[in-house]
């Protein structure tokens, strides 16, 4: 047996973990540059308020209901997320860190320690709640797909309270003939819409359907899928997450930004980022590829014509893998200053890190030039003193922390548990 662990309304019940006079209200948070939303209370989604919705049509909503709103506060919520999963260490062993705000663990040896797979939900929910005044939804199944249906289930239907099993035959069979096929783990809008036109709308439907044809039109993928419907598994337990194939750091800048300084500043905080990340997972990159955009929604004041638009990429393949700072901005910078153009208001420079391999996949040699070693001890060296200092305390020259580009948090919340000064104080 699996179990999906997943937070309701994540961000959201951050806020209300240190604030608890927004239990009951709207409540909603906002993504980078404060844009869009991309986290609601469900007093929020009552009032029709949209996920992905742009914040500047909610001023009329804002003021007839007296709507909360936050800034995406990534310390509070990534420090948040990880107690959140070392919480569940304590009733297993290994878990699955699946994304921020969800995880899988295998319950099979744990049945002699709680009465049921139910009371072993209830605790969790409990405990997690207690410590951290989050509150989650659980679900068991045969599979890791059938877990998620059962999540999915707690979630949206009260009489669960929150915890459901699909464990027998029967209980599997009456969940599946009930859940649409477009809400399954793996299925797509693409997806949905052609097996909607073959007359699979169910889940018990697609379950059913013949191996050859699943196959045929999605591939070896939604086969596995299909076989974790009959309760066959497919996909184990990841405890040790697998190297990532691309990074990619993006924000959008607080404010349209025109110069070639600026925009310079921001790609090396952003490639600092990435490399950091590189390092971390112990991989080397062969391909720096960035971009740039101007703002697609913006209109000229004045005429309210859209203004002038300008997007272009460049992917600058390395002579070597490598994964030093230093080196890799060498490389970034050039693909920059050859796609920037003058004239235009920008808002947002990205980079993106490809061709990863492996850290020991460089090699050294006389006739075969490999990355800078010495680079590369100095970026670790850098990667250490930033743990022990803070973020960003040795850095490289051109990051010059302009203040016109950083990400507009105009709601920004206290950084509550990383932070001395922005300690919840009690009295």
């Amino acid at each position: 047996m699996f179990s999906l662990i997943d937070a309701n309304a994540f961000y959201v019940s951050c806020e209300r973990s240190f604030d608890p006079s927004l239990e009951g209200k709207p409540v909603i948070v906002l993504s980078n540059r404060d844009g869009c939303v991309v986290a609601r209370s469900d007093e929020a989604k009552a009032l029709g308020i949209k996920m992905g919705q742009p914040f500047f049509e909610l001023e009329e909503l804002r003021n007839q209901h007296e709507i909360s709103v936050f800034s995406s506060n990534y310390t509070l919520y990534g420090d948040m997320s990880s107690r959140f999963h070392s919480i569940l260490l304590n009733f297993v062993e290994d878990v699955e860190v699946y994304s921020i705000d969800e995880a899988f663990i295998k319950v099979d040896d744990y049945t002699g320690v709680y009465p049921s797979y139910e009371g072993l939900g209830k605790a969790i929910k409990e405990t997690v709640n207690q410590w951290i005044r989050i509150p989650v939804c659980v679900g068991f199944g045969p599979t890791k797909t059938l877990a998620k249906v059962a999540n999915k289930l707690a979630k949206s239907n009260p009489d669960y309270e929150g915890v459901c099993v699909l464990e027998s035959v029967e209980s599997i069979t009456e969940a599946l003939q009930n859940f649409a096929v477009k809400d399954l783990w793996g299925v797509g809008g693409r997806y949905a819409a052609m097996l909607k036109r073959n007359g699979i709308t169910t889940a018990a439907q697609l379950r059913d359907a013949p191996d050859e044809w699943v196959n045929k039109v999605m591939t070896v993928n939604g086969l596995r899928m299909v076989h974790e419907l009959r309760g066959f598994p497919c996909k184990f337990l990841e405890v040790s997450q697998p190297a990532k194939k691309v990074i990619l750091t993006a924000p959008s800048f607080g404010k349209l930004i025109p110069d070639l300084e600026t925009i310079t500043d921001a790609l090396t905080s952003y490639l600092t980022r990435s490399c950091e990340k590189l390092r971390k997972q112990d991989s080397l990159c062969g391909a720096v590829t960035v971009f740039l955009h101007t703002d697609r929604f913006r209109r000229t004041p004045g005429n309210g014509l859209p203004a002038k638009q300008y997007s272009n990429s460049i992917t600058v393949p390395l002579p070597h893998p490598t994964s030093a700072t230093p080196e890799l901005l060498k490389y970034a910078v050039s693909g920059l200053k050859a796609i920037f153009r003058y004239g235009y208001n920008y808002q947002k420079v990205g980079v993106m890190l490809t061709d990863l391999v492996p850290l020991d996949y460089r090699q050294k040699g006389i006739f075969v030039e490999g990355p800078d070693e010495k680079l590369l001890q100095l970026s670790g060296v850098v990667d250490r003193l930033n743990k022990r200092y803070g973020q960003d305390k040795l850095r490289l020259a051109s990051q010059l922390y302009n203040p016109e580009w950083p990400m507009k948090q105009n709601y920004l919340s206290k950084r509550y548990t990383t932070r001395w000064e922005e300690i919840l104080t009690v009295s």
